[in-house]
């Protein structure tokens, strides 16, 4: 059982036939013609005028990698499009060791326990993982951020956000003092 042929692949049929006909064409057209031998001869001048000096450059590149060279990407800043956008930066970072103390802690450990206005500025107290205490003031660094700045009821933190979408690199987390009763 035959099947028809579709409109496009006639078509594309026609088109293909036609390219390899008219240039066959031409070149009986061009012979039969008997044109001057200085026309001739500047033409295929001109298809030996490619320049295949960098050809050789690839092949050499290409050589070094199959035998064994390898290869480095230097990010400079951008990011490595080797690394799955799955895997945050963030994972990786709490898979590795911490520092102690301070510097150790996510803004999600931290718990604000209160906040006391001094001569020097406003300075937080929070409880960490570890359960002692510690003092924030504005520019503190954390592990996943640092804090932004200490008002008298409130303290805002910048954390680092890891996500290929978002139009900042940080958000803003903000901390308020919990009213006991």
């Amino acid at each position: 059982m035959k099947r028809p042929l579709c409109p496009t692949s006639l078509t594309l049929s026609v088109v293909f036939i036609l390219m390899v006909a008219v240039p066959a064409g031409a070149q009986k057209q061009t012979k039969g013609a008997q044109a001057p031998k200085q026309q001739a001869t500047t033409a295929n001048e001109g298809e030996n005028n490619i320049d295949v000096s960098q050809i050789d450059q690839i092949l050499k590149g290409e050589e070094k990698v199959f035998e064994g060279g390898t290869f480095t990407y230097n990010p400079a800043g951008r990011r490595d499009p080797f690394v799955s956008l799955a895997e945050g930066v963030q994972e990786s970072k709490q898979r590795s060791e911490r520092p102690p103390g301070l510097p150790g802690m996510l803004i999600d450990e931290l718990r604000l326990e209160g906040i006391v206005q001094t001569p020097q500025g406003t300075i937080a107290f929070v409880q960490g993982r570890d359960k002692l205490s510690y003092i924030l003031r504005a520019g503190t660094k954390l592990y996943d951020g640092e804090v932004e700045k200490v008002l008298p009821d409130e303290v805002v933190f910048k954390q680092q956000v890891n996500d290929p979408k978002a139009l900042k690199p940080y958000r803003t987390v903000v901390r308020r003092i919990a009213e006991k009763k």
